[in-house]
C-alpha cells in the first residue's frame, strides 16, 4: 500500500513539474493600432484628398498595414517602440505638399503613439 502511495505521489509530482514548465512559455501580447491622417490648413476638396490618400499611403506601407487598422503581437513596449520607429520613417517619404495631424493609436491600451502636425 506504501508502495502504490509513493508511486502515485511521484506521478503526480511529475505531472505537475511538466505542466508548471509547459506554462512558463512567455506569451505574446496583441495590440490593435488606427492610423489617423486629418487634413489642415488652406487646402481643401481635391488637394486636401490628395494629401490625405498620399499620407495614408505612405504610414500603411511604412507600418505594413494594408487599411488604417492593423494589429502588432509582442509586449506593449516592443510594439509601441516599432510603430514609432516605423513612423518616423514614414515621415521622411511625404513627397506631396499640405498640412494636417498624422497620429497613430494603440487602441487595446487607449494611447496615442504617435503624433505629427504637419
Amino acid at each position: 500500500m506504501k508502495k502504490n502511495l509513493f508511486t502515485l505521489a511521484a506521478i503526480l509530482c511529475c505531472v505537475m513539474t511538466m505542466t508548471s514548465l509547459t506554462s512558463c512559455e512567455i506569451e505574446k501580447d496583441e495590440f490593435s493600432y488606427t492610423i489617423i491622417v486629418e487634413p489642415g490648413g488652406i487646402a481643401s476638396g481635391v488637394e486636401s484628398g490628395n494629401w490625405r490618400n498620399h499620407v495614408m499611403s505612405v504610414y500603411q506601407t511604412a507600418l505594413g498595414a494594408s487599411s488604417k487598422d492593423f494589429n502588432r503581437r509582442g509586449s506593449q513596449e516592443e510594439c509601441d517602440s516599432k510603430v514609432l520607429e516605423d513612423c518616423k520613417k514614414a515621415e521622411m517619404s511625404i513627397t506631396v505638399a499640405g498640412s494636417g495631424e498624422i497620429a497613430v493609436h494603440n487602441n487595446t491600451v487607449n494611447k496615442t503613439v504617435y503624433r505629427r502636425f504637419m
